[in-house]
């Protein structure tokens, strides 16, 4: 039994640190999602900002036509930005369904361990009271035969 209960806390300890371990991994993921979502709300305001300044302002043609030449750059790189966030984002939830199987595991450990600690402990006094029984007999039984002899 203490052989299955150190296995049960060996095993425990090693799906907690697993999960922290996994947790731990979450959050770059979610700060790479972040910072690209942060980047890409860059550039659209950018692109506003710089729309917003021709439709304000007179400019030449070839300023227009680097604005729209502009515009198709920034219109690119939001595309790919999109598809890297789409990656990071399934990153992220790929990751949280680790960081749930793990958490699971864990809990489920715990709950054995709680079961197995009942059962021990009942099995523990059941043995205690023997002992304590078998203790009394034999004390009543000493106390009986010096009594005979006397």
């Amino acid at each position: 039994m203490k052989t299955f209960a150190f296995r049960l806390e060996r095993v425990l300890h090693w799906r907690a640190t697993s999960l922290k371990v996994e947790k731990a991994k979450l959050e770059p993921i979610r700060a790479r999602l972040e910072h690209a979502r942060a980047e890409l709300e860059k550039l659209v305001q950018a692109l506003y900002r710089a729309k917003q300044t021709a439709r304000e302002h007179p400019v030449s043609g070839a300023d227009l036509q680097a604005l729209e030449s502009y515009s198709a750059a920034v219109e690119r790189e939001i595309g790919l930005m999109g598809g890297n966030i789409v990656g990071h984002e399934q990153a992220v939830e790929k990751q949280k369904q680790v960081v749930a199987v793990c958490d699971r595991n864990v809990r489920l450990l715990e709950r054995l361990r709680s079961r197995r600690k009942v059962e021990w402990q009942s099995e523990h006094d059941q043995e205690l009271e023997a002992l304590s029984s078998d203790y009394s007999a034999a004390q009543w039984s000493r106390e009986r035969q010096s009594g005979e002899q006397r």
